[in-house]
């Protein structure tokens, strides 16, 4: 209670900051009782808290904590969860929503790796709001909206460990009516907090043309070049384990893609590396081709379990004569290190082609595993996806871009840390960091707005979405 009332005084300065309070059930005496907080949080124009029964060691099931549930679900103050970190179960939140059902909760840090547990609890209660800072799911709002849910949900940014900006994209592309835009940006969350004063408008000076098309929800004008997509079979809306992906084959992928202006894709298939299923996964990536080959370009994957070196050499002299394959994609799946020799043919074939390779590392990004091939096989470009996942992550993309002129690294993950675009581009050069989405694993609107709200200059802002690109899928052309 200490802090929750330093946050009042430190806020107050600040009329676009409103306070939150933590609070948890008053028995030891550490919270007041019920009646007497809701007094406190009125006086001081609290009009949310936030519960953290798992951080704050108090169960939600408990019948002592009825009194205090009970009292905010009369008073109709928003209860909000970080869903990660207090490890909730959906059946915990399923007891809660049943229990109190006028109380408004609201969910954040879901991943969208959760989705069969909260989707069908957002359907079935109208007092679940779901808020996409980690749900990334792609097509994420069409899909609750077209379900009758838009009144449950909620833009949050997590800022500032999270960027603002790709939550903000996520929105301003949404293939929804005005009405529905405005609900979810703000007027859900104004009606549940109640006699808000109206928020001020507020003009970014810093911002450049790019992101304007952005505020504004319209198609890029610069080149933007997907570095790394996955395709699922037209029709298919999931990848199987926790993956789901509504719209996640070539239609759907074209269709968010462009309306964000999107120039090109390049697509490897779900199945293929992550199922080890890869000639059922090469032949779901050439229908892609075959359905729009002037928006995809192909990546293939070989089965370097099974396989001799032989075969997956006549397999990729067979893959690679159809010239819209650019690329390879080995992945963890496969179980087999990429510095173990079983994977020399892959890389002595893409060094003699000019070939790109995609890597999601076997071990989280040990510098020895890209040493190995960097080194060895200096005509491929090796390309590390997912280096903006964080910090440490970002500090090895930059030692080794520095060391090996065929290496780059790509951006996307879920966490879309704050600043760290500009942190890569600085250390490893704006020519050597290149966008990707990961769609339809993850909604690409969080990716992209990433870049797009980044503080780099337009320039190095247009090498990022779709120069560097183009430079290494021209390179690999030249020579096939």
């Amino acid at each position: 209670m200490r802090e929750n009332r330093r946050l009042v005084e430190m806020l107050a300065p600040y009329d676009w900051l409103h306070p939150v309070w933590n609070v948890h059930p008053h028995w030891t005496g550490e919270v007041p009782a019920p009646d007497r907080l809701l007094a406190l949080m009125k006086a001081q124009g609290i009009r949310a808290v936030t519960l953290c029964p798992q951080s704050n060691a108090w169960s939600l099931r408990s019948r002592t904590s009825h009194a205090l549930l009970a009292t905010l679900e009369e008073a109709g103050v928003p209860v909000i969860f970080s869903h990660g970190t207090e490890q909730l179960d959906s059946e915990t939140i399923e007891f809660l929503l049943e229990r109190h059902p006028r109380l408004p909760v609201i969910l954040r840090e879901v991943r969208w790796s959760q989705a069969r547990h909260i989707v069908p609890l957002v359907l079935q209660y109208p007092n679940l709001h779901l808020a996409f800072d980690h749900f990334q799911i792609h097509c994420g709002i069409e899909w609750f909206v077209e379900r009758e849910c838009a009144d449950q949900l909620i833009f949050a940014s997590d800022a500032p460990t999270m960027s603002a900006g790709a939550h903000r994209f996520y929105v301003d592309y949404a293939e929804v009516s005005d009405a529905v835009r405005q609900k979810i940006a703000a007027g859900n969350l104004l009606r549940l907090l109640g006699n808000m004063p109206s928020p001020v408008p507020r003009t970014n000076r810093d911002e450049d043309s790019i992101m304007a098309e952005a505020r504004e929800g319209r198609p890029l004008s610069p080149l933007v070049l997907d570095i790394h997509g996955h395709i699922l079979d037209e029709g298919l809306h999931g990848g199987g384990a926790t993956h789901f992906m509504p719209d996640g084959g070539p239609s759907g992928i074209r269709t968010l893609a462009r309306r964000m202006g999107v120039d090109g894709i390049g697509v490897m298939s779900w199945h293929g590396p992550v199922a080890c299923a890869a000639e059922d996964g090469n032949r779901t990536v050439r229908a892609a081709l075959d359905h729009d080959p002037d928006f995809f370009w192909g990546l293939g994957t070989f089965d370097v379990i099974h396989d001799s070196a032989e075969k997956m050499r006549a397999d990729m002299e067979a893959l690679f004569s159809d010239p819209r394959f650019l690329g390879f994609k080995p992945y963890p799946s496969y179980g087999i290190p990429y510095d173990d020799p079983r994977y020399d043919v892959w890389w002595q074939f893409g060094n003699e082609r000019k070939l790109y390779c995609g890597i999601h590392p076997t071990r989280w990004y040990e510098e020895s595993e890209f040493d190995a091939i960097c080194s060895r096989f200096p005509d491929l470009t090796v390309i590390a996806y997912h280096c903006g996942g964080s910090y440490p992550v970002a500090d090895v993309a930059i030692n080794l871009a520095r060391k090996y002129p065929n290496f780059y690294a790509e951006i996307t993950l879920t966490p879309v840390c704050a600043g760290i675009i500009d942190y890569l581009v600085e250390g490893c050069g704006p020519d050597r960091i290149l966008y990707g989405s990961d769609m339809p694993m993850r909604d690409p609107r969080q990716q992209l707005g990433w870049v797009v709200y980044s503080r780099l200059p337009l320039d190095q802002k247009k090498a990022v979405l779709g120069t560097n690109a183009k430079r290494i899928i021209d390179h690999v052309r030249s020579h096939q």
